[in-house]
């Protein structure tokens, strides 16, 4: 028979495994923070924070059809490929925006008489 002070201790052998269970728990959260693609739907709180946006906007955007979303019995979710698409279909490229923005000029130049004349004047001096 084995003496009681020759085996191992059970407090000790639970501290073990204790220890080796935490330590491969902390492995696996770590490698799922490494991989953030891996979660590809995301919370209306996740994506107001993915588009700096307020939850209850997206919300809004949602309910509206502005913005892509899926929903799932009462949950309502993002996808972060659908928002990265909306994002860049929404996004105003500098050409573009210098476009709308001239044409606004010329818009507000028809609609003002005084700024046809100063239009008129600086296409006079810009002759060469």
């Amino acid at each position: 028979m084995v003496k009681e002070e020759e085996r191992p201790g059970v407090h000790e052998f639970l501290d073990l495994l204790a220890e080796l269970l935490a330590k491969r728990y902390s492995e696996h959260v770590d490698r799922m923070r490494n991989i953030p693609e891996l979660k590809r739907l995301i919370t209306a709180k996740e994506a107001s924070q993915y588009l700096s946006l307020s939850t209850d906007t997206v919300y809004r955007m949602a309910a509206s059809k502005k913005l892509p979303y899926l929903k799932i019995g009462d949950r309502v979710l993002f996808d972060i490929k659908s928002l990265d698409g909306w994002i860049e279909r929404h996004l105003i490229r500098e050409k573009e925006w210098k476009r709308q923005e001239l044409a606004a000029e010329n818009e507000r130049g028809k609609s003002s008489p005084k700024a046809g004349k100063n239009s008129e004047l600086l296409q006079i001096v810009d002759k060469p």
